[in-house]
């Protein structure tokens, strides 16, 4: 399957990039760099302006799949609408299926402690919120001359855990359970639904373990590291300082209610279609992320954590 991937050099894209090469793919890596990271004689890298709709369209033409993992500054995602509307544009008169990458921003605050499927209603209480909203009902309409599949995930864990191993972050009150996903397998499920044909035209949660404490991750991450892990609580608070001379936290002052009331997304649509048993416990998931810091710090800097929260 030609495959472009959109974002390649992102959290999320780069692993797209090598579950898709890893399982035979043809792929060209997109991204908005000059000079995109790794090896790039192992496939083909492209540089694009998000709003270069010509540029797009002719990768477009000569595809049968488009995966759109790109990211948006947290603090700024005034140009998101125009970017998928160009993506849109740019998908006219080509056969090239789109997955599109979403967050749970769009359903707001719970009414209950309940796992919201994908019927759930949409009472966006954020600007980020709304955008998706937007977004999504942009992608409704253009489902109907397209195949395209939206995809859901909570978290990544490195909001969390990239300053291990040193320490962990967490938003919110530390015994209140907040939902994962381990990017590798955020990265499977992408290809699992990409490659399934009668998956288009339908929107798909898709999460890791069972929603996790602070306090339990910690737990789990001083077993995995063999030694005391902190755990710094970082609340509104200190986000509102943060924010006044740190632009990707004032991005997080407007989802952090999610860490003291969390939407938890349902995966029953897709478990009732699809092997999960790709899935890494909360246990094996820490394994690999501490075992890839190699005892530093994950080289993804806090700006990019911030920037990536939620995809």
């Amino acid at each position: 399957m030609k495959t472009i991937v959109l974002g390649a050099t992102g959290r999320l894209g780069r692993e797209v990039v090598r579950e898709f090469v890893g399982a035979g793919h043809q792929v060209v890596a997109v991204t908005r760099s000059a000079n995109p990271p790794g090896n790039r004689n192992a496939l083909r890298w492209v540089t694009l302006d998000a709003r270069d709709v010509a540029g797009h369209h002719t990768l477009f033409a000569h595809a049968d799949c488009v995966i759109d993992a790109r990211n948006q500054r947290y603090d700024d995602w005034s140009g998101y609408p125009a970017m998928i509307t160009a993506t849109l544009a740019a998908l006219e008169g080509t056969q090239a299926r789109y997955v599109y990458v979403d967050n749970l921003y769009l359903y707001g605050r719970p009414p209950s402690s309940d796992a919201v499927d994908e019927t759930a209603p949409r009472m966006p209480v954020s600007e980020k919120g709304r955008i998706r909203c937007d977004i999504e009902a942009q992608l409704q309409v253009a489902m109907r001359d397209h195949a395209i599949v939206i995809v859901r995930f909570p978290d990544f864990y490195g909001i969390t855990t990239d300053p291990l191993p040193r320490a962990l972050r967490w938003f919110g009150p530390p015994t209140l359970a907040h939902q994962f996903i381990h990017v590798p397998d955020a990265a499977h499920a992408v290809r699992l639904l990409a490659e399934e044909l009668a998956a288009y035209g339908d929107i798909w949660h898709v999460t890791g373990a069972e929603p996790i404490t602070g306090d339990a991750l910690r737990d789990i991450t001083q077993q995995v590291v063999g030694r005391p892990v902190r755990l710094h609580v970082i609340g509104p608070a200190l986000v509102h300082l943060m924010g006044l001379v740190y632009g990707p936290a004032r991005g997080l002052r407007e989802t952090q209610y999610l860490w003291q009331t969390p939407v938890t997304l349902s995966m029953a649509k897709f478990a009732s279609r699809f092997d999960t048993r790709f899935i890494h416990s909360h246990v094996n998931a820490l394994r690999e992320i501490v075992q890839k810091t190699g005892g530093t710090s994950q080289a993804i800097n806090s700006s990019a954590a911030f920037m990536e929260i939620g995809q």
